[in-house]
């Protein structure tokens, strides 16, 4: 990659230059007992002047990690989002250009076991890592 990323998290302090923002945002879906909240959609938009590019062997959400923190206010996730994802034969790029936004929608608890899952409030913090890139989004409340 020839731009070495400098990005930051989403809601750093005044002043901080990014280049890539994280966004995570809450989406309510309509299930069997009703409506659940536990469904989200990861936005990653290139703040930058150039092209911001990703190159993966599984998915662009390999590099994502989903931080949930639990009722009592520990760390419940157990494991990282992007290691669901199989590796494919080649690699690939995401490339987004000024301005241009990446969106997938993800389970916001998918890190915590379904038997952990307490009743109460969690936040969900999204985190995307590379080796040149790192950038956070704002925590997101997901009540169960």
């Amino acid at each position: 990659m020839s731009d070495t990323l400098a990005a930051v998290a989403a809601g750093q302090e005044p002043g901080t230059q990014g280049r890539l923002a994280c966004r995570l945002l809450r989406k309510v879906v309509s299930g069997v007992r009703g409506p659940r909240c536990e469904a989200g959609e990861l936005e990653l938009e290139n703040l930058s002047q150039g092209a911001v590019v990703i190159r993966y062997q599984m998915s662009p959400l390999q590099y994502l990690d989903l931080r949930v923190t639990g009722p009592s206010g520990a760390v419940v996730s157990e494991r990282h989002f992007g290691d669901r994802f199989s590796p494919q034969a080649e690699e690939r790029v995401l490339r987004l250009e000024p301005g241009e936004k990446f969106r997938s929608e993800v389970p916001l608890l998918s890190t915590v076991p379904r038997e952990k899952r307490a009743p109460g409030r969690y936040l969900v913090k999204a985190v995307y890592e590379t080796s040149d890139i790192k950038a956070a989004s704002d925590p997101v409340e997901v009540i169960i």
